[in-house]
């Protein structure tokens, strides 16, 4: 009798929603089945394939199969079977209902089995592979049988209407994801569009929490009145409306297609907003206005390869943290600056982080109760020779970082605690770097290549620390002389000067008396050593002032200290 080698394909738990995912079948097992579809062996596998397909509430499936089973008994049984797992899906279990009207039933993924009305979380269902075949748009039904869901997760849907959302009266996550990939493999005659929420009614969860759509158009979702934690997009689109009428305390939204020109929000309960746009693959807005709105937060962001839409941000008095940036790729195009309206008016601004080339704040614009300051990004630095960098009325500013910038006329306020400077272009004539006036505690620097109208600055002759100096990680000085006489309360130490010839550190002078115990790390990790003071890439020309006995030289330009 001929053998035919026939692939058992076992269903297994797949974490998605089975509208969308492509319905991968796991487990696969290779034996020889006989073809006589009346041979014991082959009823055998029958059998086991119906109850498979009923347990997996793949009714139609296991229908198909019945007529090849020869034994009454054997058919008989399957009707007890389909009755049992048709009713336990009614009552258990979800569908797709279809433009026909036909029902797929659907399993949820419950392996601890609990009883579908204590069920606090559904991420997943078992694949149902069929639906690729069908090519159609689909009704979600079934969520009733699952009363107490706290959670709701589908991570990979495209269904437009779901039913039975009013009935998770303790519903507080919810979650949908339509990737552009999966769908146009699934629906192989449709181009993808993010997925209308219109047939999706929130309105009745008053206890919703957190809203986290990725692919959708929220345009039209109709949500509870009652305020809540969070609303993410990514990948979708929005509307003005839809970020007024949704009353989440944080917005993030990502890479998605502004619906209106024009942003003004009067969503009081909103208290963080972020918009991070990419104007080459989405749809950007011209205006955000958020001067009546009762945000605290504000994160705007909007990169592009040669032209930028947004023109102006409007701001409001309640600000304390405020992050401005993105950038035009293209060098060669003209300067197009986003005006910031009502900043120097920003008296509880605590925070503010900016790229130049979004908008060239001057120093004189700066609130004064500023605390964090922070300057860096991609892009041109729009500022020229004659501008001022004083930032001496900054009297609350504990942190500057600067990645972009430094110039010769730079004014740091004296209240700054931490510093961390990764300049690459220089204003004015600049020849050295003496901060010993001022009393920050920490400092991170990278000098590397300094750059004025596109020709490398020559050496400097000297970078002064102040007494008050702590910790300092300082990487290519690009300075004939480092001063650290007067550190004398220095506790971490690192200098890296991977520069040769001529500009390498000539002398590198060192506070005098240090003490090896104030070195030693309190807490390290494992790749540390007990002791936090390194000088790496030494020249051997180079001459070092006050170097302490218990630091030993490995030859190649490495200063350290062993470990106990």
């Amino acid at each position: 009798m001929k053998k035919y080698l026939y692939t058992l394909l076992s269903l297994l738990f797949v974490a998605t929603i089975s509208s969308c995912e492509k319905g991968d079948l796991l487990n696969i097992i290779t034996q020889d089945i006989d073809l006589n579809e009346n041979s014991k062996e082959y009823q055998q596998y029958l059998k086991e394939r119906i109850e498979s397909y009923l347990k997996t509430y793949r009714f139609e499936e296991a229908k198909k199969l019945v007529p090849k089973l020869t034994e009454e008994e054997a058919q008989k049984r399957f009707w007890v079977l389909y009755n049992k797992y048709h009713q336990e899906a009614l009552t258990q279990g979800c569908g797709y209902i279809l433009a026909s009207g036909d029902t797929l039933f659907l399993k949820v993924m419950n392996k601890d089995e609990i009883a579908p009305s204590q069920l606090k979380a559904l991420t997943s269902f078992y694949d149902y592979v069929e639906l690729k075949g069908t090519n159609q748009e689909t009704t979600l039904w079934g969520l009733g049988n699952y009363p107490a869901l706290e959670t709701l997760s589908f991570p990979s849907c495209f269904v437009s209407k779901v039913k039975d959302l009013d009935k998770l009266k303790q519903l507080r996550v919810f979650s949908l994801t339509a990737d552009k990939e999966k769908y146009e493999w699934w629906f192989t005659s449709k181009a993808f569009k993010p997925i209308d929420m219109a047939g999706y009614d929130l309105s009745k969860n008053d206890k919703l929490d957190s809203l986290l759509f990725d692919g959708v158009d929220i345009s039209n979702l109709k949500v509870t009145s009652n305020t809540m934690r969070l609303l993410s997009l990514k990948h979708g689109i929005y509307t003005n409306a839809s970020l007024n009428n949704i009353h989440a305390r944080h917005i993030d939204i990502e890479n998605s297609d502004a619906a209106d020109d024009e942003l003004i929000i009067n969503n009081k309960a909103i208290q963080r907003l972020s918009i991070e746009t990419n104007a080459d693959n989405n749809k950007p807005f011209k205006l955000i206005n958020v001067a009546n709105s009762s945000l605290h937060k504000l994160y705007v962001v909007e990169t592009s390869m040669e032209q930028r839409t947004l023109k102006k941000v409007i701001l409001n008095e309640n600000i304390d943290t405020l992050t401005v940036g993105g950038y035009i790729s293209r060098g060669d195009v003209p300067q197009q600056s986003v005006e910031l309206v009502g900043l120097s008016r920003l008296n509880r601004l605590k925070r503010l982080s900016y790229n130049p080339d979004f908008s060239p704040i001057a120093t004189k614009d700066l609130p004064k109760n500023i605390e964090e300051l922070y300057i860096g990004g991609s892009g041109n630095v729009p500022y020229n020779d004659g501008d001022s960098f004083d930032y001496s009325h900054l009297s609350k500013l504990k942190i500057y970082s600067n990645g972009k910038f430094i110039s010769a006329n730079m004014k740091l306020s004296t209240a700054i605690d931490s510093i961390y400077l990764f300049p690459s272009q220089v204003f004015g004539d600049l020849k050295e770097l003496d901060f010993s006036s001022l009393k920050f505690t920490k400092a991170d620097i990278y000098i590397g290549s300094l750059m004025r109208n596109d020709v490398e600055l020559p050496i400097l002759k000297r970078f002064v620390f102040p007494a008050t100096l702590k910790q300092l990680k300082l990487s290519n000085a690009q300075s004939e002389v480092v001063d650290l006489s007067r550190c004398t309360h220095l506790k971490a130490l690192y200098v890296d000067d991977s520069r040769t010839g001529e500009r390498a550190i000539k002398k590198l002078i060192l506070p005098k008396n240090l003490k090896k115990s104030d070195f030693k790390r309190q807490h390290k990790s494992e790749f540390e050593n007990d002791y936090a003071f390194k000088l790496a890439d030494i020249s051997n020309e180079t001459v070092i002032e006050n170097l302490p006995s218990w630091v030993e030289n490995d030859g190649n330009g490495t200063y350290s200290v062993p470990n106990d």
